[in-house]
C-alpha cells in the first residue's frame, strides 16, 4: 500500500511537468500569432506553427481525458476504507492474542501475532488474504473466546466488509488503466511538441531577422545559452586582453 502512495506521488509530479510544458507551448503559440507579420509569409514556418497548434489541441483533449479518469478521489476513499478495515482486523488479532496468552494456546498465538504496519506494508492482495485468514481463525474460537470480544455477529460484519473491499479493487484498476493510457498519449504528444518547437527554434533564428521577436520567442521558450554576436568594442577588448 505504501508503494501505491509512492507511485501516485511520482505520477502527480510527471503530470505537473507535462502541464507546465503544455503551458509553455500555449504561450509560444500565442506569441507567434501576435507577431504573424514577422514570419507568416514564410510557408515552412507557417506550416510548423499550424502543426504546433494541432498538437496543442490534441494535448488539450488528452489532459481532459486524463482528468475525467482521475482516480484521485476514488483512491483516497479506498485508502481510508482499507486503513480503517486493517485497524479493525488488527484489533481482532490482539483479542485473539490476549485469549491465546490467557489460555496458554501457543499455536494460536503464533498464528495471530502481527503488527498493524504489516497490513500497510504488504501488497493489497496479500494484506486482504492475511485479513481473511485471521477472520477464519477467529471463527474457530467464537464459543471459547466470547468473553474476549469475539462473537459471530462481529466476525460476520468483518467478513462482509472484506468482501466489499475486494470488489472495490478491480473498479479502481479500470479507472487507473484508462488514466495510464491518457498519460502515455500525453507523453507522446509532448515529445512531438518538443520536436516541432525545436524546428521552430531553428527556423526562426535561421530565417527571421527581427531580433526583438527572437528575444521574445526565446524568453518564452526559456532556452539558455542562445548565442548573440559580441559588439565590436567587446571583441577588441577581448583581443587586447
Amino acid at each position: 500500500m505504501l508503494l501505491l502512495i509512492y507511485s501516485q506521488t511520482k505520477n502527480t509530479i510527471m503530470d505537473q511537468k507535462g502541464k507546465t510544458y503544455w503551458e509553455m507551448e500555449k504561450e509560444s503559440i500565442s506569441y507567434v500569432r501576435k507577431n504573424e507579420n514577422v514570419w507568416a509569409k514564410m510557408a515552412v514556418l507557417a506550416a510548423n506553427v499550424e502543426a504546433l497548434e494541432g498538437n496543442e489541441r490534441e494535448l488539450d483533449r488528452a489532459f481532459k481525458a486524463q482528468g475525467e479518469n482521475d482516480p484521485g478521489g476514488y483512491v483516497a476513499q479506498k485508502n481510508e476504507l482499507f486503513t480503517a478495515f486493517f485497524r479493525k482486523v488488527y484489533k481482532l488479532s490482539r483479542r485473539l492474542s490476549f485469549y491465546a496468552k490467557d489460555t496458554g494456546d501457543s499455536l494460536l498465538l503464533n498464528n495471530v501475532t502481527t503488527t498493524e504496519s504489516t497490513f500497510l506494508l504488504l501488497p493489497e492482495k496479500e494484506a486482504l488474504i492475511r485479513c481473511n485468514s485471521l477472520i477464519k481463525q477467529a471463527n474457530d474460537y467464537v464459543l471459547k473466546a466470547a468473553n474476549y470480544g469475539i462473537n459471530a455477529e462481529y466476525l460476520k460484519s468483518l467478513a462482509a466488509e472484506l468482501t466489499a473491499l475486494e470488489k472495490i479493487h478491480p473498479m479502481i484498476g479500470m479507472v487507473t488503466n484508462d488514466r495510464k493510457s491518457a498519460r502515455r498519449s500525453i507523453r507522446d504528444l509532448i515529445s512531438e511538441a518538443h520536436f516541432i518547437l525545436g524546428k521552430l527554434d531553428d527556423g526562426f533564428e535561421g530565417m527571421v531577422e527581427d531580433g526583438e521577436f527572437l528575444d521574445g520567442w526565446y524568453a518564452i521558450r526559456k532556452i539558455k545559452g542562445r548565442r548573440k554576436p559580441k559588439a565590436k568594442s567587446a571583441l577588441n577588448q577581448a583581443k587586447n586582453n
